[in-house]
């Protein structure tokens, strides 16, 4: 069954009319019809089995049992990447199980600022990335930091992504902390951005023998934390 996030809290008996974009994506993208049934999440985390039952007009029936939230919320410092490579980041990372995205400019970042229209068009993505990957919430994201802002969140286990590092299974521990991690741009952080970060209270993490693409790195250590 197919789920839409919806920015709204609901109630059984509730008539919910769907802006255009949800409704192509419901009727044009997923081909259900009147009469068929869909799950809502709503904004408050709870999901709901709503029933089409006109054109832009759901109805909602029944609370379901949602998915468990994942054992540790993590966010994302993430550098920001030239294009439209940002996006990949934000879906790739929503879908692993991210809960927030914090773009960051750094010496080498190509983008240096965030326009209001890609800030909206990253919320889309994560939008439909959750809706694609059945979450229990869309996460959040933040307005973009300079890196010399950035500090280790007190009562996190923060990382800095190095490929330079001891391979250590950092994620094998058994905790529910939340978890910060910090990957570069584009041919990575400089030596004093390295040096300034260790020096902040994040420590060194590797993902083993690979280098991953700066896009990718963030979805792949959110998936082996959250297991």
């Amino acid at each position: 069954m197919i789920r839409l996030a919806l920015a709204m809290e609901g109630h059984a008996g509730q008539a919910v009319t769907l802006n255009e974009a949800d409704w192509h994506y419901v009727a044009g993208v997923m081909r259900r019809n009147v009469g068929d049934a869909i799950e809502v999440l709503a904004q408050d985390g709870l999901v709901w089995r709503a029933r089409i039952t006109a054109q832009c007009q759901l109805l909602l029936e029944e609370r379901v049992v949602g998915n468990a939230p994942p054992r540790r919320s993590i966010t994302l410092y993430q550098a920001l990447l030239k294009g439209d490579h940002f996006s990949d980041v934000v879906e790739r990372g929503t879908e692993a199980g991210i809960a927030r995205f914090v773009p960051v400019v750094t010496e080498r970042s190509i983008v240096r600022e965030v326009s209001p229209n890609k800030a909206a068009r990253w919320r889309t993505v994560a939008k439909e990335a959750s809706e694609q990957s059945r979450r229990e919430a869309v996460p959040t994201i933040e307005p973009g930091v300079r890196l010399a802002d950035l500090r280790a969140p007190e009562g996190a286990d923060a990382y800095v992504l190095d490929p330079r590092a001891p391979h250590e299974r950092a994620w094998a521990e058994d905790t529910s902390r939340s978890v910060a991690l910090v990957v570069g741009p584009e041919g990575g952080f400089t030596p004093g951005e390295y040096a300034f970060l260790y020096d902040k209270g994040f420590r060194p993490l590797s993902l083993g023998p690979r280098v991953y693409r700066a896009e990718n790195a963030g979805a792949f250590a959110a998936v082996l934390f959250l297991q």
